[in-house]
């Protein structure tokens, strides 16, 4: 495991380190809010905006679900945020319970989605207070170092039935060369330039910040952790390999996407983990 950062241009003396997301509402902040102001007035606005136009991932997350999940089964979510996957899904007929520490624009979601089914939960204090066929997680993971993984695997494995499953990805390649390369080097490199050229270009003083992301797993680690809470690996997919170099790199990401993909195959954004309960 690698602790994970990100670098950002901040104007003047703006601070120059920010760390790890501790509660709901810093999250909320990373992630530029959950505004309602738009998304909203349909649902077919609501997919439109936050489906069909946002991060490929989502895509790729609704395929790889609905080839390993049932219509019939008992499925929550864990971390669901604005639940576009999982009301996707919902809408398709499928039987999901979402949760999170809260969630967020729930009076404009239960408008366009009154059949939506939302408790508040926390994974890392305890197992769910009943049992599920399947249990979800997206994009969440990358939040928690080995040993809160650890407990909250056991709190998932604890809230499986007998031979459920568990399907998450983590969010973010593993780390590898490829993720160090990136993280250690590209980024903060380009950023320094950023900041470089502002001030010889246009007189602005500004600031590398300095962001804790989270945590970079290889997939070793995540399949460790998982056996130990009694949760074997059943099947294991990626996708996405454009997003690592042409999406944090200035420099990459004005490359064709042709090579930026070829470049992308040793770090694949995308990580579907589908783990069964021995």
């Amino acid at each position: 495991m690698k602790t994970w950062y990100k670098y950002f241009i901040n104007p003047g003396n703006e601070k120059k380190f920010i760390p790890l997301d501790a509660t709901f509402d810093d999250h909320k902040r990373s992630m530029e809010g959950y505004d309602s102001s738009k998304g909203y007035l349909s649902k077919e606005e609501f997919f439109e905006n936050y489906f069909h136009r946002a991060h490929l991932r989502h895509k790729y997350y609704h395929d790889y679900l609905k080839a390993h999940l049932k219509k019939e089964d008992d499925t929550l979510s864990i971390g669901s945020g604005r639940c576009v996957n999982e009301l996707l899904l919902m809408e398709d007929g499928f039987n999901i319970t979402c949760s999170d520490l809260e969630q967020p624009c729930r009076r404009e979601t239960m408008r366009l989605f009154p059949r939506l089914q939302f408790m508040n939960y926390d994974v890392t204090k305890g197992p769910a207070s009943r049992k599920f066929d399947r249990i979800i997680s997206l994009s969440m993971f990358y939040l928690f170092d080995n040993a809160q993984l650890s407990e909250i695997f056991k709190n998932v494995a604890d809230s499986l039935r007998a031979e459920g499953t568990f399907i998450l990805d983590p969010c973010g390649a593993e780390n590898n060369l490829g993720t160090r390369l990136i993280d250690d080097f590209i980024c903060p490199s380009e950023m320094a330039l950023i900041k470089i050229l502002k001030k010889i270009f246009r007189g602005e003083d500004c600031v590398v910040a300095k962001k804790h992301q989270g945590y970079r797993t290889t997939d070793a680690e995540i399949i460790s952790i998982a056996k130990r809470a009694g949760l074997d690996l059943c099947d294991m997919e990626k996708y996405d390999y454009f997003t690592e170099f042409g999406m944090r790199s200035n420099i990459f990401g004005r490359l064709p996407k042709r090579l930026v993909g070829l470049l992308g195959r040793a770090v694949p954004y995308v990580r579907m983990f589908n783990f069964k309960k021995e």
